[in-house]
């Protein structure tokens, strides 16, 4: 698994683990409703304050970390209406943007199993907050000590500039700053709600890719990564 921004050189080949298991050279995930939940434009302000809780989905007693990211709550305070509550508990009205358990669980496995040591993550998004999104990404945690940022190598997030409402430019740039990695050694994940990406970028270029419109669940996880061991035999 690829750790934080790189501009290292393109490998020569797909990835392979001591039992030939044929693994892709880079994962690109989407983020809003396919890593995580809810999506940055239903957002009334960037996410800024940690949430605590358990990091492992399936296990109630894991280590502690931060699983989510809230909005600061600007109900106003006091009888008199003085000031703003910053740091709200209302339960039934706070923002907060989690990882679809299915994806944390697809994450924790590509931090902590060895077999994905030379696998590079990305993520290509077409967010309409890309603040929010980075945000969320540089405070959300994985396992102990690792961030979501520090697992991604290549982000492509909005839809300015070379980045527009397709995700073929996306992939683009993602080709360039990994040194030219092939797209069909790429693997991507994407909810498609909004529109095919994941068909439009396979007939662009080719890359493998699964739909995950209720947002990653770890079988969808594993049956990409079967897919694509399938399609380069």
């Amino acid at each position: 698994m690829g750790k934080g921004s790189s501009g290292a050189a393109a490998s020569s080949s797909p990835c392979t683990t001591d039992n030939n298991y044929l693994l892709p050279s880079i994962i690109v995930f989407d983020l809003d409703d396919c890593l995580w939940t809810p999506e940055m434009h239903e957002l009334s302000g960037t996410p800024s304050i940690p949430v605590e809780g358990p990091m492992d989905p399936n296990d109630a007693n894991s280590e502690l970390g931060t699983v989510g990211m809230r909005v600061p709550s600007s109900r106003r305070r006091g009888r008199r209406g003085g000031g703003y509550d910053w740091g709200g508990h209302d339960t039934d009205h706070e923002e907060v943007v989690e990882l679809y358990p299915g994806a944390r669980l697809a994450l924790r496995e590509l931090a902590t199993d060895p077999a994905y040591e030379g696998v590079k993550i990305a993520v290509a998004s077409t967010s309409l907050e890309p603040s929010y999104s980075r945000a969320c990404i540089d405070g959300i945690e994985i396992v102990e000590g690792v961030r979501l940022r520090d697992m991604i190598s290549y982000a492509q997030i909005g839809r300015c500039g070379e980045l527009t409402s397709r995700k073929t430019g996306h992939f683009r740039l993602i080709h360039e700053q990994s040194g030219g990695v092939p797209y069909d050694e790429m693997l991507f994940f994407d909810d498609c709600n909004w529109g095919d990406h994941v068909g439009d970028v396979n007939r662009e270029f080719g890359v493998v890719g699964v739909r995950t419109p209720q947002g990653l669940r770890l079988e969808e996880f594993h049956h990409g990564l079967k897919k694509y061991r399938s399609q380069k035999k």
